[in-house]
This record gives C-alpha cells, sequence and structure tokens, in this order.
C-alpha cells in the first residue's frame, strides 16, 4: 500500500512540476505563467519529496529486515555446528535456515574459506563440511 501511495504522490509531483516548466518555458510568461509555476512547485515539490521519504523509509525496513535475517542464519549456522561437532551438510542446513539448497550450498562454501574447513565425501557421495571448533 505504501508503494502505491509513493507512486501517487510521485505521478501528482511530476503533473504539477511539468506543469511549471510550461509555463516558465512559454516565450512571453505572463502574470497568469508565473502563477501557475509557483502554484506548481507549490504543490510539486513537497509531493515528490513525500513519495521519496516513503521509498526511503521503505528501503530502510528492507535493509533492516536483510540484516536480522542473516543475524538468524548466522546463529542457526554456530547452533548447528556446536550440536554436530563441526560437521553440517547443506541439505540439514537448508532445512534448518529455509534457503533453498543453492543459497545453503553457497553460504557454506563461503564459512568453508573463511573458516578454513575440510570436507568429508560418504561413501555415497554426499558431502559434508567439517568445521574445527577448537
Amino acid at each position: 500500500m505504501q508503494k502505491l501511495f509513493a507512486g501517487i504522490l510521485f505521478s501528482i509531483g511530476f503533473i504539477f512540476l511539468t506543469v511549471t516548466v510550461a509555463s516558465i518555458s512559454t516565450k512571453n510568461p505572463t502574470e497568469k505563467d508565473r502563477s501557475a509555476a509557483l502554484g506548481g512547485i507549490i504543490l510539486g515539490v513537497p509531493a515528490i519529496a513525500s513519495g521519496a521519504w516513503i521509498v526511503w523509509g521503505l528501503r530502510k525496513k528492507q535493509e533492516q529486515l536483510e540484516k536480522e535475517r542473516y543475524s538468524q542464519i548466522e546463529t542457526t549456522f554456530l547452533e548447528l555446528l556446536q550440536a554436530n561437532n563441526g560437521n553440517i551438510t547443506a541439505i540439514n542446513f537448508a532445512i534448518a535456515t529455509k534457503l533453498s539448497l543453492e543459497e545453503s550450498k553457497q553460504y557454506l562454501d563461503q564459512k568453508a574459506i573463511q573458516l578454513n574447513a575440510n570436507f568429508n565425501v560418504s561413501e555415497d557421495g554426499g558431502i559434508s563440511y567439517q568445521f574445527l571448533l577448537s
């Protein structure tokens, strides 16, 4: 709903500022043209500013949600490592974090590089990550 409202404010502001430009760009602007331009500025700038404020707030809220989600994933990662003596698979991590299998694998690959983990390959070809907990 906020995105829709921001879009409406941007549209209204754009219309009023277009009127302003059209009024000013005439060869010999009259007093009526100047009044229309002033009205366009008075109504257009606040509408665009309000729309921008809403969009900025939504973006900040999304960034905060992403930070919280990353923190939850990090906590789950550490809890799984502790519970499984440093051994973790992409499937188990994906289930615990509700990430896709590809996202889970990418995350664990990054952590494996960062923390210098080893890889274990089971007889059936499954790969698990072995992180040192010492």
